[in-house]
């Protein structure tokens, strides 16, 4: 019996650790999307997400890298993301709202809040734009 709970309990850590990203499939495009741009630092996967502008400008960051040695010893920041709100959604497109809060080695955590656009491409849900954009201030 006490097999069968650790085998349960591996079973729940492993999904959780997994991802956690949402049922609804505009969510968890946007999730993965983050994930590869903001969390991984992964344009080309980030790429694969995107469309139109989003797109556009994957590519330019991915010329603009180009040459430049970023490996294990990079320092970069971490990211944490939190789920905002679904803003105006139709068949075919569809607002996301997140805030990121990014924590540099060295410097003060700072929030920045992230504008997604998506639009469904050849049947699947894409990024068609990105913003990134000062949170309103609390009050």
């Amino acid at each position: 019996m006490q097999l069968f709970a650790r085998v349960v309990s591996l079973v729940a850590a492993l999904a959780v650790a997994g991802g956690c990203h949402s049922s609804d499939p505009r969510q968890a495009l946007a999730e993965r999307f983050i994930d590869a741009l903001f969390i991984k630092i992964d344009q080309p996967s980030a790429r694969e997400l995107a469309t139109g502008l989003a797109a556009s400008k994957i590519d330019e960051e991915i010329r603009l890298k180009a040459g430049q040695a970023i490996d294990e010893s990079t320092r970069q920041p971490a990211v944490h993301y939190t789920f905002v709100q679904l803003g105006a959604a139709q068949d075919e497109s569809a607002s996301l709202v997140y805030d990121l809060h990014v924590s540099p080695d060295g410097a003060d955590t700072f929030t920045q809040r992230l504008i997604l656009t998506l639009r469904q491409d050849g049947g699947a849900w894409k990024v068609a734009n990105y913003t990134l954009e000062s949170p309103p201030v609390p009050g």
